[in-house]
């Protein structure tokens, strides 16, 4: 990660939880990357490299592989003054089109939301 006037350059890894597959996932109007539906299980679904990323409001938008149909983050996630040891950035999207952004230090990991997510979804259908 490095920092230049109040941008942020990450590796940016999505993570999501949807039951759908998605494309055209973007921050701030940065392409980064396309994610399985289940039963993937909130896996990254790879990395995108020297994502410049301003702190403060972030804007996440998506479109539903199936229907085309756009989203975009019904909370308004926030990246604040980072650490300078944080070189990951790991990027949420859950069921309710709520969006977590999530500074890391090393690869990110599955949040506890989704890893939630995951196991209510294997109980249902089944591993």
């Amino acid at each position: 990660m490095t920092a230049k006037n109040d941008v942020v350059y990450f590796d940016v890894a999505l993570f999501s939880y949807l039951d759908r597959p998605i494309f055209d996932v973007y921050l701030n109007g940065r392409d980064i990357g396309v994610a399985a539906g289940q039963p993937h299980r909130g896996e990254a679904n790879g990395l995108m490299t020297g994502v410049a990323v301003p702190l403060g409001t972030q804007i996440i938008t998506w479109r539903d592989a199936g229907t085309g149909e756009k989203f975009k983050a019904t909370n308004t996630p926030v990246l604040k003054s980072i650490n300078s040891e944080m070189r990951y950035l790991g990027v949420h999207i859950y069921p309710d089109n709520t969006v977590e952004v999530i500074p890391e230090r090393f690869w990110p990991e599955k949040t506890e939301k989704g890893q939630e997510i995951n196991r209510q979804w294997e109980l249902k259908h089944g591993k």
